[in-house]
C-alpha cells in the first residue's frame, strides 16, 4: 500500500482510496452555449462549404453546357447553309479527305469556324476519326488511336469540358502562351438529318472571357449567398440557444432559491413563534434593571443584554424578510433620506459606545419613490451594521445621499475598517457568506434583494485595510 499524506491533515488515506475519492468526484459540468457554438459552427461550415462547391460547380456546368449547345447549333445550321452534310460524303465513301470526287471546298466552312468567337484552336474530324481540316495544319490526315472525347461525340453527345492549362502540363498547350491559362474544350456532332447519323465532328478550344467572367460572377454570388445564409442561421439559432441557456440558468437559480426560501421560512417560522417571546421578556427584564439599579457593572452587563437580544432579534426579522415572497410586497410613497436617518439614529448608542464618527451628508430635496419603507429600513441597517461591526474600535462612519442627473438617487455607505480581499468580494452576495463568528450570512443578500425587488442595484467597492464603501442607486419613476 502507498500512503498519502494530505497537506493539512494528519489523516494517512492509501493510494486505493485516493483513487476512489478521485472517481467519485461530480462530472465535468456541460455548457450548452459553448458546445452549441463551437459544434455547430463546425457543422454549418461544413455543410455550407459543401452547397456552395455542389452549387457553384452546377452552375458553371450548366453555363458551359449552354455555351456548348448554342455553338453546336451554330456549326449545324453552319453547315446546313455551306451545303449540307453532303460535303462529307465522298470522304465517306472512300475514305480518304483529298479525294478530287469532293464536291465542296472544305475551308469555305472551317473559315467560319476559325472566326468564331475566343476559338483558339479549332478541328474537323470526319465520322472515321481521321482530321480533315485543322488550324494547326500538321495534324491534317492524321489519327488518334485514343480519343474517348471523340468517340462520344461520334455516338452523337456533345461533349464539353474546362482545362486548366496550368494543372494539366500538356504538350499540346504551351503554342497557347501564358496569358491564357484556363480552356474550354468542346467535340460538337454535325449530324445528317435524313439519315440521324453523325457525318462529322468539330473540335474547338475555346479561351470565351466572357463565360468565364459569367462562370466567376455565378460563382462567387452562391459563395456570398451561402456565407450570408450560413452566417444569419447561425447568429439565429445561437440567439435562441443563449436565451434558451439563459432560461434554463434562471430557473434553475429560481428553483434552487424556491427550495432555499421554503426551507428558510419554516426556520423563520419556527425561530420567530419560538424565540421571539422569549427575548421580548429578557430585554424587557434588562431594561428595567437599567432603569433602576444604581450598580455601573449590572446596568452596563444590562445594557450587553439588550444590545445581544436586539441583534438576535434583528437576525429573526432578516430571516423573516429573506424568506418573504416577492409578490406580499406592497410599495407606498417612501423617502429614502428619511428612512436613512432614523437608521442612523437607531445606531446612536452604538457609534458612541464604539466610539465611531459619524459623517452624514445629503441633497435637499430628495424625491420619494416607490417602496416598501419596513424592507427600506432593514436593508440600510444590514449595511449600517455590517460597518460598524467592521471598525470595532473606532473609525469613521460616512453616509452620503445624493441626486444624480434627475434620474437617479445614489446612497452610500462607507467605513474605514478591516476591509475587503478581492476574492471575498465576488461571495458577499451568496447565501451563507459570512465570516463573521456569529452571522447568518444573509444580510448583503438580503440588502441586495431589496434593492431589486425596487428597481434599484448595489455595488460594493473595498480594499483591505482601507474600508469598504457601499453604494445604491435607486431609479426616479
Amino acid at each position: 500500500m502507498v500512503a498519502i499524506t494530505i497537506p493539512g491533515h494528519s489523516k494517512t488515506v492509501s493510494a486505493k482510496d485516493a483513487s476512489q475519492g478521485v472517481a467519485k468526484l461530480p462530472a465535468k459540468h456541460f455548457d450548452l452555449l459553448r458546445s452549441f457554438a463551437l459544434t455547430s459552427l463546425l457543422v454549418m461550415a461544413i455543410i455550407g462549404g459543401l452547397s456552395a462547391v455542389l452549387v457553384s460547380n452546377y452552375l458553371a456546368h450548366s453555363l458551359l453546357q449552354r455555351d456548348a449547345e448554342v455553338s453546336q447549333a451554330f456549326l449545324q445550321s453552319l453547315t446546313e447553309v455551306e451545303g449540307g452534310p453532303e460535303m462529307f460524303r465522298p470522304f465517306q465513301e472512300t475514305g480518304n479527305a483529298s479525294s478530287p470526287e469532293q464536291p465542296y471546298d472544305l475551308p469555305e466552312l472551317v473559315d467560319h469556324i476559325a472566326t468564331m468567337p475566343g476559338v483558339v484552336r479549332a478541328n474537323l474530324y470526319s465520322n472515321l476519326g481521321e482530321i480533315l481540316w485543322s488550324t494547326q495544319a500538321d495534324l491534317i490526315g492524321k489519327r488518334f488511336a485514343v480519343n474517348h472525347e471523340l468517340e462520344e461525340a461520334l455516338q452523337g453527345a456533345t461533349v464539353f469540358e474546362l482545362k486548366d492549362i496550368k494543372e494539366e502540363q500538356k504538350a499540346e498547350y504551351a503554342e497557347f502562351g501564358n496569358e491564357i491559362s484556363r480552356l474550354v474544350e468542346n467535340y460538337l456532332p454535325i449530324w445528317d438529318v435524313g439519315t440521324h447519323s453523325v457525318v462529322a465532328v468539330v473540335e474547338i478550344y475555346k479561351a470565351p472571357k466572357t463565360l468565364f467572367e459569367a462562370i466567376e460572377s455565378a460563382q462567387m454570388l452562391v459563395w456570398i449567398s451561402v456565407l450570408g445564409a450560413t452566417v444569419f442561421l447561425y447568429a439565429t439559432l445561437f440567439w435562441i440557444v443563449y436565451r434558451a441557456n439563459n432560461l434554463i440558468r434562471s430557473q434553475q437559480l429560481r428553483l434552487v432559491e424556491s427550495e432555499t426560501m421554503a426551507a428558510v421560512g419554516e426556520m423563520a417560522s419556527a425561530v420567530a413563534h419560538s424565540v421571539r417571546n422569549p427575548l421580548a421578556a429578557i430585554r424587557s427584564s434588562a431594561e428595567l434593571t437599567t432603569e433602576t439599579s444604581e450598580d455601573a457593572t449590572v446596568r452596563e452587563s444590562a445594557d450587553d443584554i439588550i444590545t445581544e437580544t436586539d441583534r438576535v432579534e434583528q437576525w429573526v426579522r432578516e430571516l423573516l424578510i429573506f424568506s418573504r415572497p416577492e409578490g406580499n410586497t406592497q410599495f407606498r410613497t417612501a423617502h429614502l433620506d428619511r428612512i436613512l436617518s432614523r437608521c442612523i439614529d437607531g445606531y446612536e448608542r452604538v457609534t458612541r459606545r464604539n466610539q465611531v464618527k459619524l459623517v452624514y451628508e445629503s441633497d435637499k430635496d430628495i424625491p420619494a419613490i416607490e417602496g416598501d419603507a419596513a424592507l427600506l429600513g432593514q436593508m440600510f441597517n444590514s449595511v449600517l451594521g455590517n460597518a460598524l461591526e467592521a471598525m470595532p474600535e473606532g473609525g469613521t462612519l460616512g453616509v452620503e445621499t445624493r441626486y444624480l442627473d434627475q434620474q437617479l438617487i445614489q446612497i452610500s455607505i462607507s467605513d474605514t475598517g478591516h476591509g475587503i480581499s478581492e476574492d471575498r468580494l465576488a461571495s458577499l452576495f451568496e447565501t451563507a457568506s459570512t465570516t463573521k463568528r456569529y452571522g447568518l450570512g444573509i444580510g448583503m443578500l438580503l440588502a441586495k434583494r431589496i434593492a431589486n425587488r425596487h428597481g434599484g442595484s448595489i455595488s460594493i467597492s473595498s480594499r483591505v485595510g482601507h474600508g469598504t464603501t457601499v453604494r445604491f442607486r435607486f431609479p426616479v419613476v
